[in-house]
């Protein structure tokens, strides 16, 4: 290999890489970088209990509102440099092409931001996150969303970020 190759070959790797690095941060990178944490609280809702609760109450979770699964991240207990790193990866989120950013509430300190994820005409993913004084929190829900359910999803979720 010439010199010429080498550095055409090295600079597409590069490109890879960084383009690599950009498309990982999503939501689901943050959860599994974050759940971990000292402190932090992790709930992962899969689709079977969710069915399990269709099966005890149908009003706890609809069929036709189309989630399959939810994923809380509550990080409040957690040490401020966690919850600063936090805070830093939702930034970085909003900058990511793949999310539409269509609720954000900011007073002072505290934010709230809802970005969904859309697959057509559905959403794939809704992301509902909180960074405050008192809480930073996280909600992750992935399914088969129709538009017009998006809006009484945020609102029954978004209750459990306020404190």
């Amino acid at each position: 290999m010439n010199k010429t190759m080498r550095t055409v070959t090295l600079m597409l790797l590069s490109l890879l890489v960084m383009s690599c690095g950009m498309m990982m941060r999503n939501a689901d990178d943050i959860i599994n970088d974050m759940r971990d944490a000292r402190h932090a609280q992790y709930i992962n809702v899969g689709s079977g209990l969710l069915g399990l609760g269709r099966l005890i109450s149908p009003t706890l979770s609809e069929q036709g509102l189309g989630i399959t699964s939810v994923q809380v991240l509550d990080l409040s207990k957690c040490n401020g440099n966690v919850r600063d790193k936090f805070r830093n990866r939702i930034q970085n989120l909003y900058k990511n092409r793949s999310y539409e950013e269509i609720v954000t509430k900011q007073s002072g300190y505290d934010n709230m931001s809802v970005l969904l994820r859309r697959d057509g005409q559905y959403v794939s993913e809704i992301v509902i996150a909180n960074a405050s004084m008192t809480s930073d929190a996280m909600v992750v829900i992935n399914g088969h969303i129709n538009l017009e359910n998006v809006e009484r999803i945020i609102n029954a979720q978004s209750s459990y970020l306020v404190k």
